[in-house]
């Protein structure tokens, strides 16, 4: 069997480096969402929703094995990518050059706010608290200013690196080869972005607010 080299392994890294992105860790960012919706219902929702996940069978197995060291691996990696490799005008014009530049910076400040999140909600409550975070454990948090704007920036950075990277998961991959497919792709991928930081706000927001800022602002347009 030929050994593998250098440009084998990269090739084969990359691959896995855009797999892990999309599967599991786009996929958990989606359940995520999904399940801290349920603050929009309250604390009492929200604190049930919590509970039902922590009494999961083989919870910190899954956590570690399906979800640790993939997100380790795949910002370790991306890491490595950042420091290994410049925007290329050319191969991808102009639009295409900006969003690699911000699928690097959104990584950069996505790995500093999921590191943050998960310190301050599951190793706190693991290690310190010794039950669940609670509604009002977020509420407390971001009641401060800073967090809460922390916050914010991290959502927007994980969705345009997720959204953007369904883009570039496709093109590695060989599933979107045409020109003209590439660009429905981007528009696509623009979109999908754009909803999930409204729904990623709104659930934070429902930790501030009454139901989240949607629903805020609907009651206000029907006071209208």
């Amino acid at each position: 069997m030929a050994k593998l080299s250098r440009d084998d392994w990269h090739f084969i890294l990359r691959r896995l480096h855009s797999l892990t992105g999309i599967i599991p860790i786009g996929g958990f960012l989606l359940f995520h969402f999904f399940e801290n919706a349920s603050a929009r219902h309250g604390a009492a929702a929200f604190d049930q929703t919590v509970t039902k996940i922590a009494e999961m069978p083989y919870l910190f197995a899954l956590e570690i094995g399906v979800l640790g060291l993939p997100i380790l691996f795949h910002a370790i990696y991306g890491l490595f990518i950042t420091s290994s490799s410049r925007p290329n005008v050319g191969g991808y014009g102009y639009a295409r050059n900006w969003a690699y530049f911000f699928q690097r910076l959104t990584g950069l400040i996505a790995f500093a706010y999921i590191f943050f999140h998960v310190a301050t909600t599951r190793i706190y409550a693991l290690m310190y608290k010794g039950t669940p975070i609670t509604f009002a454990d977020m509420h407390s948090m971001l009641s401060q200013p800073w967090i809460f704007a922390f916050y914010i920036v991290g959502i927007l950075a994980v969705t345009y690196h997720f959204s953007n990277g369904l883009w570039s998961f496709s093109i590695t991959w060989g599933l979107v080869r045409s020109h003209i497919g590439q660009q429905r792709l981007a528009a696509l991928t623009i979109v999908i972005f754009l909803l999930l930081s409204i729904v990623g706000v709104d659930i934070v927001s429902a930790f501030m607010w009454d139901q989240g800022l949607l629903a805020r602002l609907g009651s206000s347009l029907r006071g209208v």
